[in-house]
């Protein structure tokens, strides 16, 4: 069993800061949808201190905030950035707080877009927030023109759009009704002929939100020529988060080129279901190359899957240096989750990530 989002939630109040740290990079990595995560937060601030709790936090740019802590949220952002130079710690906090709200849905915030734009005027440090772009995504929640989007994505020219075409389609899709639109966006992966604003359009909302129904056009677009395309593809498909996506990979991994299978392996560290490590032991047979091996390990070690705990060992035991020293901050999570284990599995288990780790806290 991976490690799930519920015990990283726990942890992010945990009494080391190691530990409070790699849970938060592991939910933020995955694209937690989890909504306890930011009350979670909160706590770990008001606990530890906005400058203790999350020393990596500025970094992280994904949170997923509650409409009914937008009101907190935004108390905090202003206490959090009040006075102080942009470079502490605190008030980029701040700033990263107020970039998830403006990347949210508009259902979220739209009832704080005033308080929103005081903010802004009390610091630079939300500098990235685009007022205007803000107040125009709430107003299409009312007066969006339904039929516009698949109009002008089947359009020959490209019509000149305020503020682009991603609110028009995030509106139609917070309405229930961007099926269609999605459909014209998303065949051009499949397609020779493509008009790259409407797949870029499709794909940004893929970014932001949960498109449960397209895993499979997500899964061929992650082997596209085009890198940006195939990134985006890899995002959306992490974000499906279910195990529709661990059998298309399985279908698909042995025709992808070694960077649809490196993308595809991304895909699966982030994911953590059930079945993953199983299916990662199962995917080294169709690796392209050692880089792709050891991915596939480094993606299995990062399950923290201890049900299996041979495969799990073996596959820490052989990954190359360099890429273990790139996860060693989250293999801190070892100590509280060798809990569970018996004392010599335990013992055996904390000596050989010791020894690789030439002896880091863990």
């Amino acid at each position: 069993m991976a490690l799930r989002d519920l015990r990283l939630v726990d942890w992010l109040t945990n009494e080391n800061v190691m530990v409070r740290t790699a849970a938060l990079e592991m939910l933020s990595n995955g694209y937690s949808t989890d909504q306890r995560v930011c009350e979670a937060v909160f706590s770990a601030w008001d606990q530890f201190t906005t400058q203790d709790a999350f020393p990596e936090f500025p970094m992280i740019t994904h949170l997923e905030i509650p409409k009914e802590f937008m009101s907190e949220t935004l108390s905090r952002a202003e206490v959090m950035s009040a006075g102080r130079p942009l470079t502490d710690r605190a008030c980029r906090c701040a700033g990263k707080l107020l970039e998830a709200v403006s990347v949210s849905s508009p259902l979220i915030f739209s009832d704080h877009i005033e308080q929103i734009a005081q903010l802004k005027e009390k610091s630079k440090i939300f500098f990235r927030i685009d007022l205007d772009r803000l107040r125009f995504r709430v107003s299409l929640l009312d007066s969006l023109n339904e039929d516009s989007v698949a109009d002008w994505f089947t359009s020959d020219i490209q019509p000149m759009v305020s503020f682009g075409y991603y609110p028009h389609l995030e509106s139609l899709y917070l309405k229930g009704r961007a099926e269609q639109s999605l459909q014209i966006a998303f065949e051009q992966l499949r397609s020779g002929e493509r008009k790259p604003h409407v797949l870029e359009t499709g794909l940004e909302l893929a970014s932001r939100y949960r498109l449960v129904g397209y895993e499979s056009v997500f899964a061929d677009g992650i082997d596209d020529e085009n890198s940006s395309v195939a990134d985006g593809c890899a995002i959306a498909l992490s974000r499906c988060r279910n195990d529709n996506v661990l059998s298309l990979i399985a279908e698909r991994f042995a025709d992808y080129s070694r960077s649809g299978q490196l993308r595809s392996i991304d895909v699966l560290r982030r994911s953590r279901l059930p079945k993953t490590s199983e299916l990662l032991r199962f995917l080294r047979a169709h690796a392209q190359g050692s880089q792709v091996q050891n991915a596939l390990r480094i993606a299995e070690v990062l399950q923290f899957d201890f049900s299996d705990l041979e495969n799990w060992l073996e596959a820490i035991l052989v990954v190359d240096d360099a890429s273990l020293k790139r996860i060693a901050s989250l293999l801190c999570l070892v100590g509280p989750l060798s809990e569970g284990l018996s004392d010599d599995d335990k013992r055996r288990m904390l000596h050989l990530v010791r020894s690789r780790l030439q002896d880091q806290a863990v």
